[in-house]
């Protein structure tokens, strides 16, 4: 198995932030670990996004006006 690099935990426990049980869907109630993964997936495509928004030179605009 391949160990995960301390700083790849480290960085995810920064930046994951599991809400309150009472702030997650009703329809997620009972699964705690569908929820962290939801949670933790929606916060990764965040922060690619964010990463993604600052390397570029010029502001991406989807449609032009």
């Amino acid at each position: 198995m391949i160990e995960i690099p301390q700083i790849v935990e480290d960085l995810y426990f920064q930046q994951v932030v599991i809400p309150d049980q009472k702030d997650w869907p009703d329809y997620l109630r009972g699964d705690p670990t569908v929820i962290r993964g939801l949670y933790s997936f929606y916060y990764g495509l965040r922060m690619g996004s964010q990463l993604s928004s600052a390397l570029r030179e010029e502001p991406f605009i989807l449609v032009e006006e």
